[in-house]
């Protein structure tokens, strides 16, 4: 249990249910403030007329639990050539989105209040749908929304019934044509929930917590909080802010007496002081929490929780970035906002898993690509020790996309930057704001323009923090040399691919942070070396840590007869008075369909979050491995490799390649050792010296026959470590392997169940494509499945799964009762295998607004 958790236990979060009119129940915090309002919505995949009133007819619809995402749902029909589970080669998107429909959705939910809530305020809060929304109040309308990544509220409290009477939102949701380079998702994809309140009370994100000075005797910490009074005379309140620590234990407080006017705000700002603090850093993030209790004549009306961590950070060209006032080289990735099969449903486990494998593959910093992310998200960062860089959007003004957000830019941009930010500032992970990624501009001067209207908001609403975008070369009028306009808009500068100007552009401003904002995994060492060589240059984020779902290929390995020279992101820039939205129009004319295939193929890791082949390279760089080893497939006579810039080669690590005795295979081996040494079945077949030049690879030829590959690092002659690949034999068995033995009667809860192959001992088979038949029973229900395969386009929720090198996954979700789930899998000529995990009561519901996260 970790020491967040204890919170929840003893004091802050203790979870509580009630019944806000439906079978089912809804969990709340214990101040009945925050309540998850994801349950028993009715859901149907059409653009009817007239679902926002009362007496539409809704029950033929599908009764569904947020989050939820429409476009991973397979389509009407059986498989055919043309369709095949949810995707279709009628996309839109195309390879942009992976070969998936958007369309619109419908949903509605009914609910009633309470008697003892009948002077409340009622805020509906959704923290994220993808795209364009409407929601409607027993029929009344609330408002649209157009940004498919940003939070958005509505108080509801005039259009709501008598309490006792039922209540009904719907919400109607619009994604179309093409307006997304990745995929998407579609539908209310993130967490909902019906926020409750006094009439006086603190409002959403309500407070803002800052740590100006920090020592390792003390920190000061200032706390800015609004009232708002929504009543229609004054109101005097008395404020209590206390400080509690990892353990709930007060730590610092403070009073304030107010008065608040009628229908009005007032803030103030309060300082504190915590002795001896703990800080919040990478290695040990603690996470202090703010309790701020509101009380009107003696009697509490309202507390809100809000976390921060005490920490500090400083960018400087001579220092490099500092945490706490120690250097940290950013070893950073770029991650989309998918989960895989899921799609981009952002279910609190799904989210806090994919940080969790950041953690454990050795990154220490995430760029958000290219929005904002989920809530759920940003507290799995701040509790596990990850940065952030925390991005608004992928387009301003002009289109990448017909139908993008760039439609709305200049009428929404300053609100959706407003709430991300005032929803986002407290998280101790973000170190750095980026107003956009690969930005068209109509020219300089309207680039630099919009860029200081950008900048210029995020330094009102939050000072302590960067401003950094993603810049690369092929969209700037008159090529690399006019980037300085930009860049004097930046706090810290994000190069897009130009590690080669790096030098130079330093010999130029001196005082110029940069870091890699997007690199190639093929030019990893290059990319690594200037962040360890220079301190100008404070990290590298590659593209991607993980495969996601469209981009289709963009991380192509293929065997042809000559290679493609042609590579659009190197060009140095677009000619004065082009309209860049014309190289998106070019792309998406002259780009063939990849059709079947619809992963990206890039990430150190798969989509099911197994280590790719790069990412075994990655670990020497990183000084997470002493030695690793990759075996290239035999390449067809006649062919040559061709990459895309950002492939790896069509090598595993594997020794297993049946058919092909005798036939020489490239062996690739990984070490920062000085000597090596490669063994096939107990003989030295290879012995080689490596220099820097060699970039920690050594690349021998073996004639392949099965048995025992051994690579053996030396330092002066003695071995300091190895890596083994063995044969494998025939497929005997099926291993199933769960992330959690544990997990929570929580429909916010996931566990992951990877299927393998494998032979009499155990190994896994990397040549098995078996379909195995999946089998739940009790508390829970399969809701995901698939295999790592980027080609290998199937459902993505479908019992049976084939395997892609001996694995699949399958992901369940807990039902809201407490129990055992069995899972069992079963193959043609392998023996049936089975896994339980047990569902026990959970005690927070999601993680909006909480001191902690549940899913560890």
């Amino acid at each position: 249990m970790s020491i967040l958790h204890s919170i929840a236990k003893t004091s802050l979060l203790l979870a509580c249910l009630i019944t806000i009119g439906c079978t089912r129940q809804e969990t709340v915090d214990l101040s009945g403030r925050n309540r998850l309002f994801n349950t028993q919505w009715k859901f149907v995949r059409d653009s009817v007329a007239g679902a926002e009133a009362l007496a539409y007819n809704d029950s033929e619809w599908s009764i569904i639990d947020l989050p939820h995402d429409f476009s991973i749902m397979d389509l009407p029909g059986e498989d055919t050539s043309e369709q095949i589970g949810p995707f279709t080669k009628q996309s839109p998107g195309g390879n942009h989105t992976g070969h998936v429909l958007g369309g619109t959705g419908w949903y509605r939910k009914t609910f009633v209040t309470d008697e003892k809530d009948r002077h409340k305020i009622f805020t509906l809060h959704f923290d994220g749908v993808y795209m364009e929304t409407e929601v409607w109040v027993n029929g009344q309308s609330m408002g649209s929304h157009e940004n498919g990544y940003t939070p958005f509220s509505y108080n509801i409290t005039s259009v709501l019934r008598q309490p006792g009477e039922e209540n009904l939102i719907a919400v109607k949701v619009d994604n179309i044509g093409r307006n997304s380079r990745w995929y998407s998702g579609s539908g209310i994809y993130r967490n909902v929930h019906l926020i409750v309140t006094d009439a006086v009370h603190i409002p959403q994100w309500g407070t803002y917590i800052t740590t100006p000075e920090i020592s390792a005797d003390a920190a000061r910490i200032n706390i800015e909080t609004t009232i708002r009074n929504s009543e229609p005379t004054d109101a005097t309140t008395h404020v209590t802010i206390n400080i509690r620590d990892i353990k709930g234990k007060i730590v610092g407080s403070v009073n304030e007496e107010t008065r608040v006017e009628a229908q009005a705000d007032y803030s103030f700002q309060k300082q504190l002081t915590v002795d001896s603090p703990l800080l919040w850093s990478i290695d040990a993030p603690n996470l202090y929490t703010a309790e701020i209790i509101l009380q009107r004549d003696g009697k509490t009306v309202d507390t809100y929780h809000q976390t921060f961590g005490i920490r500090s950070i400083e960018f400087t060209a001579e220092k490099g970035f500092l945490l706490n006032g120690q250097s940290v080289l950013l070893k950073g990735a770029c991650l989309h906002h998918d989960n895989g099969f899921l799609g981009a449903a952002a279910i609190d486990r799904a989210e806090y898993r994919r940080v969790e494998l950041m953690k454990k593959n050795g990154y220490n910093a995430i760029r958000c690509s290219h929005n904002p992310p989920s809530e759920a998200f940003l507290n799995a960062c701040d509790e596990l020790g990850i940065l952030v860089i925390d991005e608004f959007t992928d387009m301003w003004d002009l289109y990448k996309n017909p139908n993008d957000y760039s439609r709305f830019f200049n009428t929404h941009w300053e609100s959706d930057l407003t709430d991300m930010m005032l929803r986002d500032r407290n998280h101790p992970s973000i170190i750095m704001w980026s107003i956009g990624n690969e930005i068209p501009k109509m020219n300089l001067e309207e680039g630099v323009r919009i860029g200081r209207m950008l900048a210029d908001k995020v330094k009102q609403l939050d000072s302590t923090r960067a401003v950094t975008e993603g810049v690369p070369s092929f969209l700037i009028h008159g090529g690399w040399k006019n980037t300085n306009a930009y860049f004097d808009l930046l706090d810290v500068s994000g190069y897009n691919y130009m590690r080669s100007v790096y030098a130079s552009d330093h010999q130029h401003y001196p005082h110029r942070i940069m870091y890699g904002s997007e690199s190639y995994p093929g030019e990893a060492y290059e990319y690594w070396k200037a962040v360890e060589d220079n301190p100008y240059v404070i990290g590298d984020f590659v593209w991607t840590a993980m495969d996601y779902i469209g981009e289709v290929s963009v991380a192509s390995s293929k065997y042809v007869k000559e290679r493609n020279t042609l590579q659009l992101q190197t060009r140095d820039g677009i000619p004065e008075g082009i309209n860049p939205t014309i190289i998106f129009d070019m792309m998406e004319k002259y780009s063939a369909s990849k059709w079947p295939e619809y992963l990206s193929w890039c990430g150190d890791l798969d989509i099911i979050g197994e280590k790719k082949p790069q990412g075994h390279y990655r670990d020497i760089l990183w000084d997470r491995s002493i030695i690793e080893m990759n075996v290239h497939e035999p390449i067809p006579a006649g062919y040559i490799e061709d990459l895309s810039l950002w492939g790896w080669p069509r090598e595993w690590s594997s020794w297993t390649w049946h058919g092909n005795e005798g036939q020489p295979l490239q062996v690739r081996v990984f070490t920062k050792a000085p000597q090596v040494k490669l063994e096939l079945n107990g003989q030295v077949i290879g012995e080689k010296t490596l220099s820097e030049a060699d970039k920690y690879i050594a690349t021998f030829d073996v004639p392949y026959q099965p048995g025992k590959l051994t690579a053996i690092a030396l330092v002066d002659g003695k071995e300091t470590g190895r890596k083994e690949l063995l044969t494998t034999g025939e497929p005997q068995s099926i291993q199933l392997t769960v992330d959690r033995e544990t997990i929570s009667d929580n429909r916010n809860d996931l566990a992951f169940v990877k299927i393998e192959v494998v032979d009499k001992d155990g190994l896994v088979v990397p040549t098995s494509t078996a379909k195995v038949e999946i089998t739940v029973t009790g508390c829970g229900e399969l809701v995901a499945s698939g295999n790592a395969d980027p080609a290998g386009i199937r459902s993505a929720n479908r019992p049976i799964v084939e395997l892609f090198r001996g694995q699949a996954q399958a992901i369940i979700r807990p039902f809201e009762k407490q129990g055992i789930i069995t899972v069992s899998a079963k193959a043609e000529n392998m023996n049936t295998s089975a896994i339980q995990m047990r569902v026990n009561a959970s005690l927070i519901s999601s993680s909006y607004s909480s001191p902690g996260f549940l899913y560890h």
